[in-house]
Order: C-alpha cells, then sequence, then structure tokens
C-alpha cells in the first residue's frame, strides 16, 4: 500500500520534456496577454511595451523569427509558469504561477507561440549555370 501514492505522485506529475504538449487555446490567451503581459512585451509581442524601457534586460521579442525558433513550447510554458530567475533569466521577468492557473498560463504560452511569424517554405536555389532553363521535352519513341 505504501507504493500507491508514490505511484500515483508519478502519473500525476506535468510531463516535461520528450512528451510535453503545449495545448492551450491562443485565442483565449490573448485576453490574458493584453492584461498580463503587453505593459513589458508590447501589444505584438516585440518587447516594447510602455514599462519595457525601464527594463534592463529588454523584454524578449516574441516576433523574431530566429528566437522562437531556438525556444521549445516547453521552455515558453516554463518561463511564464515560474518566471526568469528560475529559468537562468532575468529576475524581472515574473513568475505567473500564482495569478493564473495551468490552462491559463498555457493558453497565454500558446498565443506567444503563435506571434512568431512562420517560416515561409524553402524555394529551390536558383539556376545560375544557364542550364536547365529549357523545357523538358519527352523522348520520341523510335519506330521500328
Amino acid at each position: 500500500m505504501k507504493t500507491l501514492p508514490a505511484a500515483l505522485l508519478l502519473l500525476s506529475a506535468p510531463a516535461f520534456a520528450a512528451g510535453f504538449e503545449l495545448g492551450g487555446n491562443a485565442a483565449r490567451g490573448a485576453e490574458t496577454y493584453k492584461t498580463m503581459c503587453s505593459s513589458c512585451h508590447g501589444a505584438t509581442g516585440k518587447g516594447d511595451g510602455a514599462a519595457s524601457a525601464a527594463l534592463n534586460p529588454k523584454p524578449a521579442n516574441f516576433q523574431d523569427a530566429a528566437r522562437a525558433a531556438s525556444v521549445t513550447d516547453e521552455y515558453i510554458y516554463k518561463m511564464i509558469k515560474n518566471g526568469g530567475a528560475a529559468n537562468g533569466k532575468s529576475a524581472m521577468m515574473v513568475a505567473w504561477s500564482p495569478a493564473l492557473d495551468d490552462g491559463k498560463i498555457r493558453d497565454v504560452s500558446a498565443y506567444v507561440r503563435s506571434l512568431a511569424p512562420r517560416a515561409a517554405p524553402t524555394a529551390p536555389a536558383a539556376d545560375t549555370t544557364g542550364k536547365g532553363t529549357e523545357k523538358a521535352t519527352p523522348a520520341k519513341a523510335k519506330k521500328k
């Protein structure tokens, strides 16, 4: 019987790393973001909110495609939930877990993720050799 509570703890712990799924609803997260995040991160997530002028380091720019590609959904979730200091970043980034339940944190995280521009599909490289610019024609069948 003593092993049952330990097993339940393991089963109820949030799944991180390999099995982390953000979930969340970006549309719902937008409203919470406006209230809780935009004063620092700005209305469009560029890190240019009214309070950002007084902050050092500056708030993250969520529209920076390179930055967005370098962070995971789990990282975004943990930054919002636990704050910067708990994640080796600036203590100026507040931990929102005392004010927001897990669902709202996931919603805001999904919204933050949605602010990054989507990468355009890579086009094939242009042919600069001059070869391959003719239209391909099917080979004619030989008559017997």
